[in-house]
């Protein structure tokens, strides 16, 4: 199969035309809106709070667009976040360094990824059905450690807390983090072999067979993807907030896959959008920060979100019948 040249002619030509452009123009007007219906929301601390809790959301959404465009659904990506925030900070009471801290909480995240797809393919299941089940455990054994934790002071002035949750020139480390990841899995979704695959498989599984692709390998690589993704969200935000509450994460996995929806990946597998996902994740935080300021109760965020969902999924099945029929 032959890989596309990357260049910056391709590559400018396709963030330019990217479909996204609709949900980033829903962006600005929401954004204008608010900033004319509520003083308290255009200031410059609200702004960076926007982009901060959307870059923790957003670098799970760029899992999340690899896993649905193969066909799968990671229902257990929030109580992952749960156990590596929990398990980092409970790691830093005891008095870890927080260098061998984030290593481990890396790979935690890459081997509850690695469960989750392995479940799937020996039992033949799902990877739905079975992140249902592993959602549950994880949390679980999240809340076990936290409960053991030993409870006592330890030292903040270190360079998890210094430079994974301090700012640059004003910006937060985690929107650099997310601008950067962004960027990188892009071109791998766009421009590598792994990134055609895995389309591939979520396009036409039998087509995917028959052209010999490794189906279960490529599965395997993403579902590690994006739990190793959720580790990197999980110790931005520990950084950030210099703590971790049994609540960790609750409601992020509908969150997450409804960031990567919104920004243009398909439900049904087969096409995405790396950088439609962070737009996605913006909206979602727009959104829920737009709401406080308008003294709304918070309990609308997962109405108003959900009816975002649902018109994201209308939109996208609307297109696709199209592109069918003309």
């Amino acid at each position: 199969m032959k890989i596309p040249n990357f260049n910056l002619g391709t590559l400018g030509f396709r963030i330019l035309r990217f479909r996204e452009i609709g949900i980033l123009l829903a962006f600005a007007t929401l954004f204008l809106i608010l900033s004319l219906s509520t003083s308290t929301f255009f200031q410059f601390a609200n702004i960076i709070l926007v982009f901060r809790y959307a870059s923790f959301t957003g670098i799970m959404a760029l899992g999340a667009v690899f896993l649905l465009s193969q066909g799968d659904i990671d229902l257990s990506v929030g109580s992952i976040y749960n156990i590596v925030g929990l398990l980092i900070f409970v790691l830093l009471e005891r008095g870890w360094s927080p260098v061998s801290v984030v290593f481990i909480g890396l790979i935690v995240g890459i081997i509850c990824g690695l469960i989750n797809i392995t479940l799937s393919i020996i039992l033949r299941i799902p990877m739905l059905i079975i992140t249902l089940g592993t959602l549950n455990i994880y949390r679980g054994l999240g809340l076990v450690l936290y409960e053991s934790r030993p409870k006592e002071a330890f030292n903040l002035d270190n360079f998890l807390f210094n430079i994974f949750g301090g700012t640059f020139s004003m910006i937060p480390f985690a929107v650099i983090a997310l601008i950067t990841l962004a960027i990188i899995l892009f071109y791998i979704y766009g421009f590598t072999r792994f990134g055609i695959h895995v389309r591939s498989i979520g396009g036409n599984l039998s087509v995917a067979r028959a052209m010999g692709i490794r189906i279960n390998k490529t599965r395997a690589f993403s579902a590690m993807l994006n739990g190793g993704l959720a580790a990197i969200s999980a110790v931005l935000t520990v950084a950030y907030l210099r703590a971790a509450l049994p609540s960790f994460g609750t409601g992020y996995e509908l969150i997450v896959i409804a960031a990567a929806i919104i920004g243009g990946t398909a439900l049904s597998g087969g096409s995405g959008s790396i950088f439609g996902a962070v737009l996605g994740a913006l909206v979602i935080s727009l959104i829920v920060n737009g709401i406080a300021h308008l003294g709304i109760s918070t309990y609308w965020t997962a109405t108003v979100t959900g009816t975002v969902i649902i018109i994201a999924v209308v939109l996208d099945y609307l297109s696709r019948r199209k592109k069918l029929y003309y």
